[in-house]
């Protein structure tokens, strides 16, 4: 079955930048109500790869409980080092002296830490409502009310298509994240944001930046900040490194005839078919990697030459990885096969 083209947006972009960059939560008024459920629909896609990865779930759910109990003294760690970087004379300003923005500061990154580390679509979507409606006015008095949840969408769009221009040229990191260095795929995937977002910050995307520089912040400084508070609650960064897994099986599509397609392969008896995988929009990772099935009886792989044939009717496995299929696979589907003699079924 063809999956139906429809916007998607990077939802690591999102994770990233939504912990400091508040203006996801700007006037609900004027949001358009299909855009927050697309949002929330993207980020459950990586909930449902987290569930396929029982140990990666639990380190999240660790960093969420670390961050729970964080303290909101701002005189604790890690808040001085947060405040270097985002209390600005503006931010001061505008959000009512020194003393009213630290705190402000610190409710804010607190309350989204609960939607960066939601485990399951429930949480997400009541944690997402909450911190919406909590810090409104924070945010109208930060970046005014001029720069809407659907300008913000729209520019995540614009970066995400810039996400393979900066791929093809970076693929070893690209391919750590199949043997399991997710510490190097994460730094990459740093590297990969600040570029894309930065990229696609022109013409009507120049207001965001614009308003951040304006209270002394730039997309940089959000993911430094971001950073910080990461090293605090998630050592080691086990929970992030966890959601980058879950994001990037949940942006890997095999592709048919240049459409990318569900988990659901039909091939007939008989038929073979090219062996195709996009990543992040990068379309030619497949043949990086290497191919496998479950049952050769049904259908078989040639990962030489990167090709599926259908051998009898009935469905199996299919794995895509790079050295060991059960622990650092990248995509999982069920190949079809109709036709054929037999009646097999797995």
């Amino acid at each position: 079955m063809v999956i139906v083209p429809r916007r998607r947006i990077t939802a690591l972009i999102l994770c990233t930048i939504m912990v400091f960059s508040v203006t996801f939560t700007l006037a609900p008024p004027q949001a358009n109500a299909d855009t927050v459920n697309d949002v929330v629909k993207q980020l459950e896609k990586v909930d449902d790869q987290l569930d396929m990865d029982p140990d990666g779930k639990n380190d999240v759910a660790a960093a969420k409980a670390e961050l729970a109990n964080l303290s909101r003294d701002p005189n604790s760690a890690p808040w001085p080092d947060v405040f270097a970087i985002l209390l600005t004379n503006e931010v001061m300003t505008r959000l009512g002296g020194e003393a009213a923005a630290k705190g402000k500061i610190i409710d804010l990154v607190c309350d989204f830490a609960a939607v960066q580390y939601s485990t399951n679509a429930g949480d997400l979507r009541e944690n997402l409502e909450n911190f919406r409606l909590q810090h409104t006015s924070t945010v109208t008095a930060l970046l005014g009310s001029d720069f809407t949840i659907d300008d913000l969408y729209n520019y995540l769009l614009a970066a995400k298509g810039e996400v393979p221009n900066v791929i093809t040229g970076d693929v070893s990191d690209l391919f750590a994240l199949a043997s399991g260095d997710y510490g190097q795929i994460r730094s990459a995937m740093e590297r990969w944001i600040l570029y894309a977002l930065n990229k696609a910050a022109t013409g009507q995307y120049t207001l965001l930046l614009n308003k951040l520089d304006a209270i002394g912040w730039s997309i940089d400084k959000l993911i430094v900040a971001k950073d910080i508070i990461s090293a605090n609650v998630d050592p080691g960064y086990a929970g992030e490194i966890a959601l980058i897994k879950a994001y990037v099986r949940s942006e890997t599509h095999f592709l048919k005839n240049g459409k990318e397609w569900d988990q659901n392969i039909n091939l007939k008896a008989g038929d073979t078919l090219p062996l195709k995988l996009s990543i992040l929009g990068f379309s030619l990772a497949g043949y990086f990697l290497h191919w496998q099935v479950d049952d050769t009886s049904m259908a078989t792989v040639n990962d030489s030459t990167k090709t599926l044939t259908g051998v009898d009717k009935g469905k199996t496995k299919l794995r895509v990885y790079i050295y060991n299929p059960d622990t650092d696979w990248v995509y999982q589907g069920t190949v079809h096969v109709t036709g054929g003699g037999g009646s097999h079924k797995k």
